[in-house]
């Protein structure tokens, strides 16, 4: 029996099956991380870009840089598709095997493979938050894109006062909204939910990320606390090797697609 039976067999007898995915299945869609060499923070000051404060200094001394990473961010998403990965974690939902995906991620990938109701621990990009009441509306992602692009224009033509009008207006109380997107220093969202999924999950498939960002980081060991076996995958290192069950040495991209083949040739 390989690698990809074993963890098949994990799947077909576990009773509470979660996934938990960082940047590194993003990565394979051509979303650079932020953190690993030649990721964004090499390129951009986190302390510029990283923060709602740093954002807004930087908006009105630095517009041009703000105008280039904004760029830079609509032409990445708007390549981004998802991979073999994110589909096999779409199958795995269809299946009835998967019950949470919780994801780092704010790339909305997941979504549009297939899973739904996906945890979100660093919100999404493509949903708004009202900075008044707090009540969230999501966009249409190509709309959204589409509009970001125009708005930001020529070099010459563009006024960061206008980005405001990218994201819009609170249906309630018409207030002004911000990406609903954890930022450095912000606290994660829908973190009880994570915290609920994890601690349920008697299995836990760890797709691409490398354990450093916590609290996000600590939900494995939650749920190996609560006697779940963890299988990691990921290329890049077993970063979870202290309570591992099975680490599968390959991009999500490539071992999802040979669990669920996996899957159902048991079936």
């Amino acid at each position: 029996m390989d690698e990809y039976q074993k963890l098949a067999q994990l799947i077909l007898d576990a009773d509470n099956l979660v996934a938990f995915t960082g940047a590194g299945i993003s990565a394979e869609s051509g979303i650079p991380t932020f953190r690993d060499p030649g990721g964004l923070w090499d390129r951009f000051d986190p302390d510029e870009i990283g923060t709602a404060g740093g954002i807004v200094a930087t908006a009105l001394k630095k517009p041009g840089l703000i105008r280039e990473f904004l760029l830079q961010m609509v032409e990445i998403f708007e390549k981004a598709k998802p991979n073999p990965g994110h589909y096999g974690l779409g199958a795995l939902e269809e299946m009835g095997f998967l019950k949470a995906l919780i994801t780092q991620n704010i790339d909305h990938l997941h979504q549009e493979a297939g899973n739904n109701g996906v945890i979100e621990v660093h919100g999404s990009l493509f949903r708004a938050r009202c900075l008044s009441c707090g009540r969230r509306q999501q966009m249409n992602k190509a709309e959204f894109l589409a509009r970001a692009k125009s708005l930001l224009g020529s070099h010459n033509g563009f006024e960061v006062g206008r980005l405001t009008e990218l994201l819009p207006r609170c249906p309630v109380c018409k207030g002004i909204s911000r990406p609903d997107v954890v930022m450095f220093g912000e606290a994660v969202l829908m973190l009880p939910e994570a915290n609920s999924a994890a601690e349920q999950a008697d299995v836990m498939i760890v797709l691409g990320t490398s354990g450093v960002v916590y609290p996000a980081a600590a939900l494995p060991y939650q749920a190996f606390e609560r006697d779940a076996k963890i299988i990691e995958i990921n290329p890049t290192g077993n970063y979870y090797d202290s309570i591992c069950e099975l680490y599968i040495d390959a991009p999500a991209g490539e071992a999802m697609p040979r669990v669920v083949d996996a899957l159902k040739e048991m079936l």
